[in-house]
């Protein structure tokens, strides 16, 4: 922020004469500082206009225990994380190039969003049915298995240029995915826990992990999918915390073909 030679020698000669306090003089600046950022929002282009609502296809990818885990652990979790979707998918897109097309992944620190552009529900579960089969067979170097949760819907976002300058991604699909997925684990643990009393809650966790949580926009063709993995439930109204309630279907142990 920058202030006139006269300025500075003004406000010098009223501190010493005691006319004003340096309490003052935070109050000025940060009068400025607001002043600023409100001139500068004005002429920031309007959003809105420039980027338009789009239809994407929204997974988002959990890795399952990350906040619990050692340093070391976070660090090779994240390693065959970025490992699997490097070489599977942005090489290659799990063999489903021209099929899918991925916009962008969008690292959420214990796991990342992956946008791509709207297509079939079909060619979207095929997807996403071998995404989750490959990541349920990854191991570290000391043998122990990944385990990660997904939650996928073909629903509505808004690109934007975020402050690293790249294309991002918000809106209520984005939401939805979360929700989602944290609607179907509470739902799917709280069915495991009224069907096993004796159980642990870690017990539960480990129930709803490796699991495939999807929104009713690829509910169609599911049944289809019933053969590649161990259970298919489908929970009905299942509310969040904001009182909101959605259909939940979840695909549990997704074999890897």
């Amino acid at each position: 922020m920058k202030f006139k030679l006269e300025d500075l020698r003004t406000t010098r000669q009223s501190l010493i004469s005691g006319d004003i306090t340096l309490e003052d003089i935070h109050e000025k600046i940060e009068e400025k500082r607001i002043e600023r950022v409100i001139n500068v929002s004005k002429k920031l282009p309007n959003l809105a206009a420039e980027f338009p609502e789009v239809k994407k296809l929204i997974i988002l990818i959990d890795i399952v225990g990350f906040s619990t885990a050692s340093t070391r652990e976070q660090v090779n979790n994240i390693y065959l994380f970025q490992r699997y979707l490097v070489g599977n998918i942005l090489n290659n897109h799990l063999g489903f190039k021209g099929r899918i097309h991925i916009s962008r992944f969008i690292p959420t620190g214990d796991g990342c969003y992956i946008v791509a552009d709207e297509c079939e529900p079909e060619t979207a579960l095929d997807f996403l049915t071998t995404l989750i089969g490959g990541f349920n067979q990854l191991k570290d170097e000391e043998d122990k298995a990944l385990s990660i949760r997904a939650s996928a819907l073909i629903g509505s976002c808004v690109p934007f240029m975020d402050i690293a300058k790249h294309i991002n991604y918000i809106g209520e699909g984005m939401n939805e995915a979360a929700r989602i997925l944290s609607g179907g684990q509470s739902a799917l643990e709280k069915k495991f826990a009224k069907e096993n009393p004796e159980a642990s809650v870690l017990d539960a966790k480990m129930y709803s992990r490796n699991s495939l949580y999807l929104g009713d926009s690829l509910k169609e063709p599911i049944k289809e999918y019933k053969d590649i993995c161990n259970s298919l439930v489908r929970f009905l109204d299942v509310p969040d915390k904001h009182g909101m309630k959605r259909n939940i279907t979840i695909l549990q142990g997704i074999k890897f073909e």
